[in-house]
């Protein structure tokens, strides 16, 4: 009771950030869309300063954000040239995914305060699921669809660790930590990414991924050590 609109809300959020992240990537290159979806804890952190309470944008936050992008900037910069010619509408449209992802984040934090993580992520993945299902058969009649043991794995991979453990787990540890402190850490992600390409498919490691790396670690500890001493002087 009370809850049903903020959960439509949630999951055309969530919707929309999706959609507009697979459109915009197919008008630019994964460098590049990696890049400017990783401006989403800048959203977050601008959000957050409006509507979180005790969330507060400073100098210092924004200077660790800014250290932790520069490092993801630094890994796949090289690659912005490489693959598909880039567009500026797919630039927009993967910005706007990085913009509403930031926003996903701030509701989400302003929403587990009165629903429970777990009853929130359910029906937001009931919401928004038949919505999928239904712009696949739309728009994908043409695509070919075949099983095979590695597409399983995959998909209980992004089903199970995924969509399971790790929304399960963001959004429960998003119920008591400020977005702010937690968005930092999504720069992790794509050097994460790099990392296990190199143990699992050989790819080479440069010295810009160990340079971009320092920098989301520096970034991350900055924006970390402010929140709790503004916490501990609370």
């Amino acid at each position: 009771r009370g809850e049903l609109v903020p959960l439509l809300c949630l999951s055309a959020i969530f919707l929309l950030q999706i959609i507009s992240l697979n459109v915009g990537t197919q008008f630019t290159n994964a460098s590049r869309s990696t890049i400017l979806i990783n401006t989403a804890p800048f959203f977050t952190v601008l959000f957050a300063h409006f509507w979180v309470p005790g969330d507060r944008l400073s100098v210092t936050k924004m200077v660790g954000i800014s250290l932790a992008f520069g490092g993801v900037l630094l890994t796949f910069g090289k690659n912005l040239k490489v693959g598909v010619q880039p567009s500026l509408f797919g630039d927009l449209v993967v910005l706007a995914s990085g913009c509403l992802l930031g926003l996903r984040m701030v509701v989400t934090k302003l929403f587990v305060q009165f629903i429970h993580p777990y009853r929130l992520l359910v029906w937001m993945m009931i919401f928004s699921l038949p919505c999928f299902l239904g712009l696949s058969l739309l728009l994908e009649r043409e695509a070919g669809y075949q099983l095979s043991i590695s597409s399983i794995v995959a998909i209980l991979y992004q089903g199970v660790v995924v969509a399971g453990f790790c929304f399960v787990t963001w959004t429960s540890v998003l119920k008591k930590y400020s977005p702010s402190r937690l968005v930092v850490l999504f720069f992790a992600t794509p050097l994460f990414g790099v990392l296990l390409s190199h143990l699992l498919l050989g790819d080479e490691i440069n010295p810009s991924l160990i340079i971009g790396a320092s920098l989301v670690a520096v970034g991350i500890y900055i924006v970390n050590r402010q929140d709790t001493r503004n916490t501990q002087n609370s």
